[in-house]
C-alpha cells in the first residue's frame, strides 16, 4: 500500500500496484478505443467490444471487469458510484446538480455499465453534510442506524420536524454520527432550491403523494456498502502512477452558475484533472460546455443532455450538458439530423 505526504493528510491509502512499473501497461491515452456494439451486433449481448481497435498484445479493461479505482473528485451524493455498483441504485436524497438522471449515459460514454462495480472508490467532497451521507454508503451499520432514526420521525409533522432539525445548526462531520446522518438527510429531503421548506412527493402521475419518513428510510442506497475512501479536498491529492482502467469523474461548479456552497473555480480544478490524466486515468468532466483548456490539449467532447432519464430540467437556464473526456468516448448519443440540409 502506498501513502504519499499529501495523501496522508487527506487520509488516502493507494492500493498495491499504484506507482509500480507495470509490464506492458496500457495507460489508454493515445490508444485506439474499442467500439460500443448494439445488442443485435453482439448476438443479444449489450456491451463494450473489447476487440475493436486493439493492437496485438494490447490489454484493455472491458465492461465485464470491475474497475480497479473509480474516483469522483466533486462527489456530491456519488450518484455515478452508486449506479456503477448497482444498476438500480440512486441517492436517498436529491441535491442541486446531482447527476442521477445522467448516470447511465455517463457510464456508457466511459465504456462502463451500471452494476459493473469497482474494487475501490475514492470520493472528494467538501460539504460536511454530504460527507456524512458518503460515510453511510461505506458503513452498513451506520446506514442502518440512520435509517432507523429516520423511521422514528414518521409520525411528526413534516414542516415542524424540518424546522426543529434545521434549528440545530449546520451538519457536522467529523465526527460521524448516525443521528447526524439522519438529521442531514431529513432536512435535505424537504429543502427546496431556495433553501425553504418544500414537502416532497413520491410516486408517479397517477399515485403521487407526500413523501413520508418511511419512504426516505427505505431507499436502496442505505443497504449498499461500497469500499470507499473519503477526502474533503480534491486539490490535496497527488495521484501516483495508476494501473490500467482507473476512471476519474468530476462534476465541478459550472462556470457562471451561482448557488454553490463551496468554490472550486475552473482555474483550480483544471490542473487537478490534468494531474490525474498524466497519472494514467481516463478523466471525464461534466459542464455546460466543452472545456476549452482541455480541448486545446486534444481532449474530446460529447453532448448528452438528450439522454437524461427522469424529470427534465424545467427551472434552470442551463440546459446543455457536455462531457469533456481525456480519451474518445466509448459511445456517443445519436444526433438527430434535419430533413433538409
Amino acid at each position: 500500500m502506498l501513502v504519499g505526504p499529501r495523501e496522508a493528510r487527506a487520509g488516502i491509502v493507494w492500493p498495491d500496484g499504484c506507482g509500480s512499473a507495470w509490464e506492458g501497461r496500457d495507460r489508454l491515452r493515445g490508444a485506439t478505443p474499442g467500439r460500443w456494439r448494439s445488442p443485435r451486433a453482439r448476438g443479444g449481448r449489450m456491451g463494450y467490444d473489447e476487440t475493436a481497435g486493439r493492437d496485438a498484445g494490447e490489454e484493455r479493461p472491458t465492461m465485464t471487469d470491475r474497475v480497479p479505482i473509480f474516483v469522483e473528485l466533486c462527489a456530491g451524493t456519488a450518484a455515478l458510484s452508486l449506479r456503477l455498483e448497482h444498476p438500480r441504485a440512486r441517492p436517498p436524497v436529491s441535491r442541486m446538480g446531482a447527476k442521477t438522471g445522467y448516470a447511465d449515459v455517463i457510464l456508457r460514454c466511459m465504456g462502463l455499465r451500471p452494476g459493473q462495480g469497482a474494487d475501490r472508490y475514492l470520493w472528494c467532497e467538501p460539504d460536511a453534510g454530504v460527507r456524512l451521507l458518503l460515510h453511510a454508503y461505506r458503513d452498513r451499520e451506520l446506514a442502518t442506524a440512520a435509517a432507523d432514526i429516520i423511521r422514528g420521525w414518521q409520525d411528526e409533522d413534516p414542516r415542524a420536524l424540518w424546522e426543529r432539525l434545521r434549528a440545530e445548526g449546520p451538519a457536522v462531520c467529523p465526527p460521524v454520527d448516525a443521528r447526524e446522518v439522519a438529521r442531514w438527510a431529513a432536512i435535505q429531503a424537504n429543502t427546496q432550491k431556495s433553501g425553504g421548506f418544500d414537502a416532497m412527493t413520491v410516486g408517479g402521475p397517477s399515485n403521487r403523494r407526500p413523501m413520508r419518513m418511511e419512504d426516505l428510510a427505505s431507499r436502496n442506497a442505505w443497504s449498499i456498502t461500497l469500499p470507499a475512501t473519503i477526502a474533503d479536498d480534491a486539490r490535496a491529492i497527488d495521484p501516483p502512477q495508476l494501473p490500467p482502467g482507473v476512471v476519474v469523474y468530476i462534476d465541478p461548479p459550472y462556470l457562471g452558475t451561482t448557488g454553490y456552497a463551496h468554490t472550486f473555480p475552473r482555474e483550480e480544478w483544471v490542473p487537478v484533472v490534468q494531474r490525474w490524466q498524466e497519472a494514467g486515468a481516463l478523466v471525464v468532466v461534466s459542464e455546460a460546455e466543452p472545456i476549452p483548456e482541455l480541448m486545446a490539449d486534444g481532449w474530446h467532447a460529447v453532448r448528452i443532455d438528450g439522454e437524461r432519464k427522469g424529470q427534465k430540467r424545467t427551472f434552470s437556464k442551463q440546459q446543455a450538458e457536455w462531457l469533456t473526456m481525456s480519451e474518445a468516448p466509448r459511445w456517443r448519443p445519436s444526433v438527430q439530423m434535419g430533413l433538409w440540409r
